[in-house]
């Protein structure tokens, strides 16, 4: 496997978008790229703590017949720490929305909360994206979204990690994978303003390119690339 990770503030003053990742037993490998939210206190200091929380807990406790028992404990325990860190600081609400990746020889759990995405391309197409917790969405679903409202609740997001006790996880998606698989886990701020097929084909070598574009990103961008 080969990972590549990106991350830039753009025209924002800090960023608050954290990436985390590390190996597993048996060649597995565990990607967390997290996004803190505005309007709420320390969001960099959210995205860091939920993201190396459950890196770390995936990590202590891996297992490959339990995982999607892992992940879920993972996130609630990230959800913990979160909820201590925001004691430890004072600070009234705090908290992040999350992708998430554990890949095995065989599978790819996915996991999410939010609108940040994990996209999976075969062969050079998409097979596989995440469908954002997003106000938008739902209103898409229900038909009632309109140009005022797109304005008006682009940002808002129906899940979340917050270190409070209503925490509501999401299904695990598991998916038989083969070589060359490539997958990507991204920002909103890469999803809403850059070409995400083009980024199946980026390195390290092409990290100046992403640097340039900061000037015209109105939000932080982050991305990690895998290739199983």
């Amino acid at each position: 496997m080969i990972v590549y990770e990106y991350s830039n503030k753009g025209c924002r003053v800090e960023n608050q978008d954290y990436i985390s990742h590390g190996s597993l037993p048996d060649e597995g490998y565990v990607c967390v790229l997290t996004d803190g939210m505005g309007g709420y206190s320390a969001g960099d200091e959210a995205a860091k703590t939920v993201a190396n929380s459950i890196r770390t807990y995936i990590q202590n406790n891996y297992s490959p017949t339990n995982l999607p028992n892992i992940i879920n404990e993972a996130i609630t325990y990230s959800n913990d720490e979160l909820m201590l860190k925001r004691l430890s600081i004072g600070a009234k609400r705090m908290g992040c929305v999350l992708a998430l990746l554990v890949v095995t020889k065989e599978f790819a759990y996915i996991d999410w909360l939010g609108d940040s995405r994990v996209y999976m391309f075969r062969n050079g197409k998409e097979v596989y994206r995440t469908e954002d917790h997003s106000m938008i969405n739902e209103m898409a679903k229900s038909n009632t979204i309109t140009a005022d409202n797109i304005r008006k609740y682009s940002s808002i997001v129906t899940r979340s990690i917050m270190g409070e006790d209503n925490l509501k996880l999401e299904s695990i998606v598991k998916i038989k994978v083969k070589p060359n698989d490539i997958f990507i886990l991204c920002s909103d701020g890469v999803h809403r303003q850059l070409n995400i097929e083009k980024l199946i084909g980026y390195t390290d070598g092409l990290k100046e390119e992403y640097d340039i574009k900061s000037n015209d990103m109105n939000d932080n961008y982050s991305f990690i690339k895998m290739v199983i």
